[in-house]
Parts: C-alpha cells; sequence; structure tokens
C-alpha cells in the first residue's frame, strides 16, 4: 500500500509544470513597440486582434530576437504563444547561450485565424493545439523566437512553456518513480524485518 501511495504521489509531482521565464531582447533590430513583460504574464492576447497594440510586442524587419531565460536546465515537453498569423517565425533553444539549434517552426497561416493574433499550441490536449507544430522534448536553459518570413511587421503576444527541471539547481528534482518504488520497497522491507523481530 506505501509503494502505491508513493508511485501516486511521484506521478502528480512529476507531471509538467509552467517554466518560469525571464525576456530579454536582443540582435540587430533592437526597435520594437510594446513592453517585454507581456510575453510571459500569461495572458494571451484575444485571437484575430490586431497584431500592434499594447499587449503585444512588436516590430518592422528582421532581426530582432527574444530570449527567455529559464534559470536553470529544464526539459521542454510544450510550448503555447501567440504570434500575428501571417507571419513565420523560428525558435530555438540553447543550454549556455552560445550554440544554439531549431526547436519548432511556426509557418505563416498555420493555425485556425485568418487575420490577427493566433495563439497555437504543441500539447495535444491544448485546444489550440497545431499537429504541425509538434517536437521532441528538449533540454535548454534558453529558448529564442525570430521572424522568418512574411509581410515584414510582426508580432508576438505570449510565449509559455511546460517542462521538468532537469538539472542539478538550487531546488531539489522530484524523485522519478522508479526511485520512490525503490524507497517504498526498502521501507515495507524494514517494517517486515522488525515485525518479525517483535
Amino acid at each position: 500500500m506505501l509503494v502505491l501511495t508513493l508511485l501516486g504521489l511521484s506521478a502528480t509531482a512529476a507531471q509538467a509544470a509552467s517554466i518560469t521565464t525571464v525576456v530579454s531582447a536582443n540582435g540587430n533590430g533592437g526597435n520594437y513597440g510594446g513592453s517585454l513583460s507581456v510575453l510571459n504574464d500569461g495572458i494571451f492576447p484575444t485571437e484575430g486582434s490586431q497584431w500592434n497594440l499594447a499587449d503585444k510586442v512588436s516590430w518592422n524587419g528582421k532581426g530582432n530576437r527574444f530570449v527567455f531565460a529559464f534559470g536553470d536546465l529544464y526539459r521542454i515537453d510544450s510550448v503555447r504563444l501567440s504570434v500575428d498569423n501571417n507571419d513565420g517565425y523560428l525558435l530555438e533553444y540553447s543550454t549556455d547561450y552560445s550554440a544554439w539549434a531549431s526547436l519548432l517552426t511556426v509557418s505563416s497561416g498555420v493555425g485556425e485565424i485568418g487575420w490577427g493574433m493566433d495563439t497555437m499550441a504543441t500539447d495535444p490536449s491544448d485546444s489550440e493545439y497545431v499537429s504541425q507544430l509538434a517536437f521532441t522534448p528538449r533540454e535548454a536553459r534558453y529558448v529564442r523566437i525570430q521572424a522568418t518570413d512574411g509581410d515584414n511587421s510582426y508580432s508576438i503576444g505570449e510565449v509559455a512553456f511546460t517542462g521538468e527541471r532537469a538539472g542539478n539547481g538550487s531546488t531539489n528534482p522530484v524523485p522519478e518513480p522508479a526511485g520512490l518504488a525503490l524507497i517504498g520497497l526498502g521501507l515495507a522491507g524494514m517494517a517486515l524485518v522488525r515485525r518479525r523481530r517483535v
């Protein structure tokens, strides 16, 4: 019974959770409208809303990159984002801020919105799921997003990540179910030995 309880607790605790991020901007452009704080405030703009309103970060031309720092190494399981529907965007990940690799590509016109902002997700259980955005979970400390093509007027409303801590940071990682099962078996064995002695 103890083993089953521990396994149940482990399964609940090990589920992917939101990853807290800090956003910064870099790249050749540097000119954009809006506040970076809207990119990770948990609020997704209304779908179909205008691309250059205050609840988004908008810019013209390529060159701007927006970097989301996780503060530790995380395994990214899913991404949910809001972008201008008629543009293409590239999300790349890095563990050291130096070497970057592709995480996923948002092609122009993907999603269900015909004009304005479109919310999309990689999690199949999300109502905004877009199968074309599927990716293999990756470990990263940083993710950056940049425009790749479109009408030269770009916008991001929100980028949210879910996953699990993968590094040996300041907080202890959640034990794996197998590890908890071994602990439970050990405790059960100790209880059995003690019972026999009594």
